[in-house]
């Protein structure tokens, strides 16, 4: 039996007590700060080591199939009380590769965990029909996951994310929610830079109130969106956010990164984010594609 196979089957057999606790964690809307990080890598994993003062820790999925294949399981770079959040999206090479035995490997033995899926990719320069295959292809794939994922009695959460941008956009997911009872948005919002950043961050907010408009979710968190300014005029349900640039360079010191500097980061950022409070939402029946067509 493969080191895999055998870490498979231990975990059936048995779970720790904050494997326990972390299984009804990971229902609990991702809230705060989160850093990203990138793995295998020492820095990273030295930073990681003993830091009681991180909840989640977002890692791509590629990464995280490495540090499996390296050490079995997650826990070498976790600590017990870190709960990962998995992001599906990476180069559109690597998405295109993957498999959905790929991914169900890497939940089973990173378990508990929030996984954010992703399949194909998306972008505003597609005809309207290729776009539509592609919401198409994304909402049928998050469906067939979350049936495995129910199947095989996972403990996971998935998190959907977006391929679109546009109202109607969203709207594709209402069944998928509906029938799951999603609650939250995973919001890639990486691609929104560029050389007129600001009004890249003005069609970000835009894009994210469509959503919120077309699906009502309780929880939308931000992916690639810690800077200070990023983070204000959002609509009061982005409620969580992470990134990698900014609290890396808030927690390099001469010695590398330092964990210290951690909390103050966080809490610096999250008074941010909490401004946005006393942001009004519009009414659902306010929104068309006439006005949110960013």
């Amino acid at each position: 039996m493969s080191s895999h196979a055998e870490t498979r089957e231990l975990r059936r057999g048995q779970q720790t007590i904050h494997e326990a606790v972390n299984s009804h964690r990971i229902y609990e809307p991702v809230r705060g700060i989160h850093p990203r990080v990138e793995l295998p890598d020492q820095k990273y994993e030295e930073w990681l080591n003993g830091n009681q003062d991180v909840e989640y820790v977002v890692i791509n999925f590629s990464d995280a199939e490495e540090v499996i294949e390296r050490d079995g399981d997650l826990s070498h770079v976790l600590e017990p009380g870190h709960i990962p959040v998995i992001l599906g999206t990476e180069h559109d090479a690597d998405v295109n590769e993957r498999t959905l035995q790929d991914v169900l490997d890497v939940l089973e033995v990173a378990q508990p965990a929030i996984y954010v899926p992703d399949v194909v990719y998306s972008y505003n320069w597609m005809q309207d029909e290729i776009q539509q295959n592609a919401l198409d292809a994304y909402t049928d794939h998050v469906r067939t996951l979350q049936e495995l994922v129910i199947d095989h009695d996972l403990d996971i959460r998935l998190i959907p994310t977006n391929k679109g941008w546009k109202y109607k956009h969203f709207m594709e997911y209402q069944e998928l929610y509906d029938d799951f009872d999603y609650e939250e948005f995973a919001f890639y919002a990486v691609q929104y830079t560029g050389g007129d950043a600001g009004n890249a961050s003005n069609v970000l907010r835009s894009h994210v109130r469509n959503v919120i408009a077309a699906l009502d979710p309780e929880d939308v968190f931000l992916i690639g969106r810690l800077a200070e300014d990023d983070l204000l005029d959002f609509a009061p349900r982005v409620r969580g956010a992470t990134g990698l640039r900014q609290w890396k360079d808030a927690c390099t010191t001469e010695d590398g990164l330092s964990q210290d500097p951690w909390l103050e980061f966080q809490e610096s950022r999250e008074a941010k984010l909490s401004l946005n409070d006393d942001q009004e939402q519009r009414p659902v029946n306010e929104f068309s594609d006439r006005k949110e067509d960013n």
